[in-house]
């Protein structure tokens, strides 16, 4: 949350407000399957529905409403919130959201975020598990895993060249003395066996191939070289 500045207005509506705190009881089930260890278990919740009913009408009696829209602040995905007073007096905050994740994982995480931000700024205080929190964090378990086991080469083969291995494959063509475009790119060809019309169509890990190869024929040269001069040279 961020720090702001009030008066008596919203003070005192929100005084008011936690002598009327609704009890809000957990009354949906939801089934949960380990993807680990394959064992289940269910638990009980209160969902930001549940929630909203409850909390957002005493909310307006007493001149509060309670707004929140998912949206880019300095670069990162966040959930900014705003407890607002009909003097026009605002409480603000901002809650981090997850940049990557399924289309699900991400409405999860702002479904919970928006139910916990909604809670936090009043003071309602139902339990905190619920199935949005769980599937967002099943998400963020996944892609841990993921990112823990070795990046196989088929999986490098996904990402696209990179504008410094462009680079190195100027440069070691350069060295090697192959500067035709036709024949950087049947060199290219020749080391990854498939058509490319462009080092851009690369991947990743072909570019990757490409420059080692060019490279070994490079040192490969180089060693050449000496031995031929001192073949020419005279007696």
């Amino acid at each position: 949350m961020t720090d702001t500045i009030t008066t008596s207005g919203i003070n005192a509506a929100l005084a008011e407000l936690q002598t009327q705190l609704p009890r809000i009881t957990k009354d949906q089930t939801a089934k949960v399957k380990s993807e680990r260890t394959g064992a289940q278990y269910s638990y009980t919740y209160a969902d930001l529905a549940q929630v909203s009913a409850q909390v957002l009408p005493i909310l307006g009696k007493l001149g509060l409403a309670f707004t929140s829209r998912p949206t880019v602040n300095d670069g990162k995905f966040v959930l900014v919130y705003e407890l607002r007073h009909v003097s026009g007096e605002v409480i603000p905050g901002v809650y981090p959201l997850p940049e990557r994740g399924t289309p699900q994982e991400i409405g999860s995480a702002i479904t919970y975020a928006r139910r916990y931000c909604l809670c936090a700024v009043t003071g309602v205080a139902p339990d905190d598990d619920d199935n949005d929190a769980v599937v967002a964090q099943k998400g963020a378990e996944r892609r841990r895993d993921a990112r823990s086991q070795p990046q196989q080469p088929a999986e490098q083969g996904k990402q696209p060249i990179t504008g410094e291995q462009q680079s190195r494959l100027q440069k070691v063509f350069t060295e090697l003395g192959v500067t035709d475009r036709a024949d950087k790119l049947k060199y290219a060809v020749d080391v990854v066996k498939r058509q490319v019309s462009s080092a851009t169509e690369l991947t990743h890990f072909e570019a990757g191939r490409v420059i080692k190869q060019a490279e070994r024929d490079l040192a490969q040269q180089r060693a050449a070289k000496p031995q031929a001069e001192a073949v020419g040279s005279p007696a």
